[in-house]
């Protein structure tokens, strides 16, 4: 299914830019995924920064520092990448963290053991690489012809998005756009915005399929 493949792809992007170092093999590298992106999001601004930034690597360098200023530190973050921080008292660790920890778990799995309670299970990159899971998943189901899994994986997906990312994804990329300074910061914000908007309206539409 095409939209799903869209989704895989769009979710691989995403997780890489939080998971892996901002430098010019692994931007490259991302700009090599966006090829098979749906049209709208391979002509998004977005990518076309990163495709500067990967033949440049004085602008990729500009882009890291930018980008730890913005949601690493050493001063607090311009736009924090933690669920928590939205609504647990601007702490890190709280409720929604273990909440996203349950479900990773349920799902089998968890934080790496040298990361565990140290980064957040709420941290953006790995809810991006959850539902990068649960959509891999779900395209492997499809292939085998298991329909019940298939639904349930979406299902699940569905539920992870409107409990968790719906609910602090669009004020996180609000405070990038506001506060970058460079054009792939303000666009990066506007591809997860965009991304979002459309995985919500295609798990809606596929789901209605299963009832």
């Amino acid at each position: 299914m095409q939209v799903l493949q869209n989704s895989l792809v769009c979710e691989d992007i995403l997780r890489r830019v939080f998971l892996v170092p901002f430098e010019l093999e692994n931007v490259a590298e991302i700009c090599k995924l966006a090829d098979e992106l749906d049209e709208k999001f391979k002509a998004h601004s977005f990518i076309a920064e990163l495709k500067k930034c990967s033949a440049d690597k004085e602008l990729t360098d500009e882009a890291r520092y930018e980008y730890n200023r913005l949601f690493v530190g050493p001063r607090r973050p311009r736009a924090i990448p933690y669920e928590s921080a939205y609504f647990d008292y601007k702490t890190l660790f709280g409720a929604h963290t273990l909440e996203v920890r349950e479900i990773y778990k349920q799902a089998g799995l968890m934080v790496e053991a040298d990361k565990f309670d140290k980064f957040p299970d709420d941290f953006i990159g790995y809810e991006l690489q959850f539902l990068y899971f649960l959509t891999y998943n779900a395209l492997g189901f499809l292939q085998n012809e298991q329909e019940g899994q298939f639904y349930e994986s979406l299902k699940q997906k569905a539920e992870f998005i409107s409990m968790h990312p719906s609910k602090w994804f669009s004020e996180f990329a609000s405070r990038c756009a506001g506060e970058a300074r460079l054009d792939v910061w303000r666009a990066f914000a506007e591809f997860l915005t965009l991304y979002l908007k459309d995985e919500e309206l295609s798990l809606v539409k596929i789901l209605a399929k299963a009832n």
